[in-house]
């Protein structure tokens, strides 16, 4: 049997498996930087059947952990599709026949905005970043965003003072888009997080985040 056709029938067997014991999903391929999710980017429905990074599937997963195992047809499927089902929203982070997908499951929607550069040389008006000098570099993507990494004290340096909270951010990686420091990600409640590093794993962005406070 050559590599190709093993390759289809470990994803055909992995199809089969589930069907018997996963959910139906809708996958979605993003094709631009804006709303990966909606219907005309939908290209397939199958069962997918999730587990724990472990394999396990008779306890739930650990708290505050984005990443599931994930056995489903793969030869559909390429890294960085959304699947929607009953579980929530996830993305494909990896597919490494014959061990099941990486995929990561996902708590909010997040826009990646950039100041824009000064129209002109010289004097120009105030270059912090506001809403009337953003640039969308991504809009409407549905991301893991978690309490962790970097943290920082507040600017006043006051004995008093509460530290900045930090986030970690994983999502796909988009073609023609590169996440800079200090770009900002908005996240569906209108909270703001500088990014402070970023990390490219394969297909999928991790970035380090400090919530912004004003």
């Amino acid at each position: 049997m050559d590599g190709v056709r093993l390759a289809d029938r470990l994803a055909y067997g992995a199809g089969c498996a589930a069907r018997r014991a996963g959910f139906l999903h809708d996958a979605y391929r993003p094709d631009g930087p804006a709303a990966p999710l909606t219907l005309e980017k939908r290209f397939l429905r199958l069962c997918v059947a999730l587990a724990q990074p472990g394999g396990s599937m008779s306890s739930p997963a650990g708290f505050g952990a984005p990443f599931r195992q994930a056995w489903a047809d793969w030869s559909y499927l390429q890294v960085g599709d959304y699947l929607a089902g009953p579980e929530g929203v996830l993305f494909v982070a990896g597919i490494e026949p014959p061990k099941p997908m990486l995929v990561v499951m996902t708590n909010m929607v997040v826009d990646l905005v950039r100041a824009a550069a000064p129209v002109q040389a010289g004097l120009n008006h105030y270059g912090a970043m506001t809403p009337d000098n953003e640039q969308v570099l991504l809009k409407g993507f549905p991301a893991s965003l978690l309490l962790g990494g970097v943290s920082d004290r507040t600017r006043a340096g006051l004995p008093g003072d509460t530290k900045l909270p930090g986030f970690t951010a994983l999502l796909p990686a988009v073609p023609g888009v590169r996440p800079t420091l200090s770009d900002m990600l908005l996240d569906e409640r209108g909270d703001r997080f500088v990014i402070c590093a970023v990390e490219q794993m394969d297909a999928v962005w991790r970035l380090s985040l400090l919530q912004a406070v004003s």
